[in-house]
């Protein structure tokens, strides 16, 4: 089988975690993406939750770019992803498929976020993933910028006012 992808090709992936649903405004959805845009303009694979809202936006972005996409789903229904998904990982797990998302991606961008994404961030914390924060983004994106989730770690939730800062801010925390 030739297949046209070849995963060597990009420096890494990224995880984008953010609102599903609920309180994503035009301009929210145009930074998020923006943001996935990016991503694929720099060469990386893009990771998210396959669903809507953010998840859709990133991933509409990237494809925009001819990047590739990765959605880890809560089911098993591959219909319920968003269309510019890619790869999509039915993993029937439900919320538990944040754990999944997280620990695949190498660092991490959070825009808004609820409860949800609370869990992303907590379990990129726990497991030492870098944290960038699209800070003006409003939700957990605003609230955690900036800041340490407990004493665990040295370093702190990196804050970015823009897609670009966020970039800039994956490409030295992996030494790009």
């Amino acid at each position: 089988m030739n297949n046209s992808f070849q995963f060597a090709n990009y420096k890494g992936i990224i995880g984008v975690v953010g609102s599903g649903s609920g309180e994503i405004n035009e301009k929210i959805y145009e930074i998020a993406e923006k943001l996935g845009s990016l991503i694929a303009q720099e060469k990386f694979a893009l990771v998210c939750g396959g669903l809507f809202g953010i998840m859709e936006a990133v991933c509409k972005g990237a494809k925009s770019a001819k990047g590739f996409t990765i959605g880890f789903i809560p089911g098993l229904d591959k219909k319920s992803a968003n269309r510019y998904v890619d790869l999509i990982v039915p993993t029937g797990i439900g919320e538990a498929r944040n754990l999944i998302l997280v620990s695949t991606a190498d660092v991490i961008i959070t825009i808004a976020g609820e409860s949800g994404t609370l869990s992303e961030i907590a379990y990129a914390w726990k497991i030492a993933k870098p944290i960038i924060s699209l800070s003006t983004t409003g939700g957990w994106s605003t609230k955690l910028a900036d800041k340490k989730i407990d004493n665990k770690r040295k370093d702190k939730i990196y804050s970015a006012q823009t897609p670009e800062d966020a970039i800039d801010f994956v490409k030295c925390l992996l030494k790009l």
